[in-house]
This record gives C-alpha cells, sequence and structure tokens, in this order.
C-alpha cells in the first residue's frame, strides 16, 4: 500500500540541501562556473546580439519572407532589397570590426553589392516614372538575368550547405552570412516561375519579358550559361591576380601583427583553409600556416575555386528548365539552413556551457596540451 501524500517526508531544508557546497573549495568551483555562464551570456548578447527584439525580428522576417512567396512573389525581390541594403552594411559594419573587410572581395559579396545596385535602381525606376528611360535597360536585361540565375542557383546557392549557413533567428551575422547565399536562389526561383505576375506589377522594369514572350524550351543551353560564365571569368581573373599580388601575404594568421603593430585584414582563402591551424581542405592543398603566403597552396585554391564554380554553372540550366527540380533544390537549401540553426541552437543550450566547464579539468587541459604536442 503507498504512502499517503499527509505522510510524505517533508523536504529537507535548503541548509541541508547546499550542506555540499559550504567548504571554500566547492564554492570557488561554484563562483568560477558561474563566471563563466556570465561570460558565455555576454558573448551572446555582445557578439551574437541575442535579445528578445533580435530574436522577434527573426522570426518576423521568416514569417513575411515565405507569405509574400505564396501570395504574392512578385514583391519579394523588391523586400531582399530592401533587406540587402540593411544587412550589406550590418556585414560591412561587422567585417571591418573584425578585421576581414578583404572578405568583401570574395565572389558571394560582390555579387551580393551588385544585386543591392540592381533592386535599389529598379525600384527607383518603379517609384520615378522619369528614370526608366535610363535606367529600364539595365535593370531588365535578358542577359543580365541569365547570370544572376546560373549563378544564383550554381554556385551562390551550394554554398549553403558547404559554408554551413544557419537559419539563427537573433545573429545578424549567421542571417547576413544566409542571405547573400539563399536569397539569389529564391529571388530567381519567383521571377523565373512568376513571370506574368513581375510584369504586371513592374512593367518595363524587370528582366521577365523574355520568360513570358519565349519558351524557356526555345533557349539554347550556351545562351543560358555564357552570360554566368562571363560574369565569374572577369571577377576570378581580377580575384586571382589580386591573391597573386598582395592578397596571399595577408591574412589574419594567429596573432600576426603588420610592422606598425596592428593585424593584419584576414583573407576567405585564409579562412577556409584554416587560418593559423590548417584543416583538411588546407592539407590537401599543401596550405602551411607558417608560411600562408606561398604561391603553390594559392593556385590550387584558385583552381578548384574555378573548376568547381564553372561545373555548377554548367549544371544550373537543368533548374531554369524544370519548376519541379528548381522547387526542390530551393526547398533543400532552406530545410539545410533551418537544420543547421537547429544544430547551433541545440549546442548552445545543451553543450556550451559543458564545454566550457569540463575545460577547467585538470585532465581536460592536459589532453588538450597532449594534442597540441602531437600536432
Amino acid at each position: 500500500m503507498s504512502t499517503p501524500f499527509s505522510d510524505a517526508p517533508a523536504p529537507a531544508p535548503a541548509l541541508a540541501r547546499t550542506q555540499s557546497l559550504r567548504n571554500k573549495t566547492e564554492e570557488d568551483g561554484l563562483r568560477r562556473a558561474l563566471e563563466i555562464v556570465q561570460a558565455q551570456s555576454r558573448r551572446l548578447t555582445t557578439e551574437d546580439h541575442l535579445s528578445p527584439m533580435s530574436f522577434c525580428m527573426g522570426v518576423l522576417n521568416v514569417a513575411a519572407s515565405a507569405f509574400m512567396l505564396g501570395r504574392a512573389p512578385q514583391f519579394y525581390w523588391a523586400y531582399a532589397g530592401v533587406k540587402s541594403v540593411a544587412l550589406n552594411g550590418v556585414s560591412y559594419y561587422l567585417k571591418r570590426r573584425d578585421h576581414q573587410r578583404l572578405y568583401l572581395f570574395d565572389l558571394c559579396h560582390v555579387l551580393s553589392f551588385a544585386y543591392t545596385a540592381a533592386s535599389v535602381a529598379a525600384l527607383v525606376a518603379w517609384a520615378f516614372p522619369e528614370t526608366r528611360p535610363a535606367v529600364a535597360p539595365y535593370t531588365s536585361s535578358s542577359a543580365a538575368f541569365r547570370a544572376a540565375f546560373a549563378l544564383a542557383n550554381g554556385p551562390l546557392g551550394l554554398a549553403v550547405p558547404t559554408l554551413a549557413n544557419a537559419l539563427v533567428l537573433h545573429s545578424p551575422r549567421q542571417t547576413a552570412a544566409l542571405f547573400i547565399h539563399i536569397s539569389p536562389p529564391i529571388v530567381t526561383w519567383a521571377m523565373r516561375w512568376h513571370p506574368e505576375a513581375h510584369e504586371r506589377a513592374f512593367p518595363g522594369i524587370l528582366p521577365v519579358r523574355e520568360l513570358i514572350e519565349n519558351n524557356h524550351n526555345d533557349i539554347a543551353y550556351k545562351e543560358l550559361v555564357a552570360p554566368a560564365l562571363r560574369l565569374y571569368c572577369a571577377w576570378w581573373l581580377l580575384f586571382a591576380a589580386w591573391m597573386m599580388l598582395d592578397g596571399r601575404r595577408r591574412g589574419n594568421v594567429g596573432v600576426r601583427l603588420r610592422g606598425d603593430g596592428k593585424k593584419t585584414h584576414d583573407t576567405v582563402y585564409h579562412r577556409t583553409l584554416g587560418g593559423a591551424k590548417a584543416n583538411a581542405l588546407g592539407k590537401r592543398l599543401g596550405y602551411d600556416p607558417s608560411a600562408s603566403h606561398k604561391k603553390t597552396p594559392v593556385a590550387k585554391y584558385l583552381l578548384a575555386h574555378f573548376v568547381l564554380c564553372v561545373a555548377l554553372i554548367c549544371v544550373s540550366p537543368f533548374f531554369y528548365r524544370s519548376f519541379a527540380a528548381h522547387t526542390a533544390f530551393v526547398c533543400a537549401l532552406l530545410c539545410c539552413s533551418v537544420w543547421n540553426g537547429a544544430r547551433r541552437y541545440y549546442w548552445i543550450m545543451t553543450q556550451g556551457y559543458e564545454k566550457r566547464l569540463r575545460a577547467l579539468l585538470p585532465e581536460e587541459r592536459a589532453r588538450g596540451e597532449r594534442d597540441e604536442k602531437e600536432e
């Protein structure tokens, strides 16, 4: 027979429950653990900008995007254009602060700023009809749309899983990184499969007339990939020349300082290959953090970038000709970003604090020292 609730033993007094903490050593340990928790909280609020407002804005952005794509896809490009102005500004501020301004030479950022300029020009042409004759020939260019489509649904789209871009609702940094890669595929999806709605809302301004007048199967394969290949090759030649002449000597590797005692600006090349500690890709390409300026790894990196991006551009017409394939591709990118974001939130809430507390244990410190010696 179970014990009646009224006969259950009374809860232990608070003093008894905390009796094990009534010594100096454990009290100091608890204070140190509290310091770690507070440091983690400060990092989330200062670096990741975690706050009720930032999280609320992130949720509303997702809701607004989903509603617009389902109810009025012809307006999504304008919404994305306004966001690109704000997020590119945030991205520049953060990269300037963190000595990462040279990241902006990378293909993704160059294309993102180009989209910002094009979308602002299109909005100006729509808001001020007198400017339309001067602006519309550029914003309604069919060749420009084909280039944007191939790049968006090729190199930019693949960057979402490759770089583990995550939908982190509260973080401007993570949002900006995800936006420059996932927004172009979504914008081109809306224009490609809803051209009539775009033309009715913005007549003569957007590059959708070719999509309305011609059947997509009538456009030759060469015409679908040539504009993107020309644009990519132009960027690649300039970027490769800069990397070989100057960029390879930069890179914020470890705590290296310039001659004037200031930090050098990091580059995407150095970050991708591991920075101060070569990752698997860096080791494969022969990257040496102590001599990160060597030409051979840079040349291998540039060649790999070229081969991969050209291959992806050449595959993109498959999405141009198939609504089902293009929709599946965009949905896969969305699912990937959501999964990466979920993993990040899970890590913060379960393993982030534990990892920092474990680092204080003597055996963990000894293990870290052994690992460093082995490397």
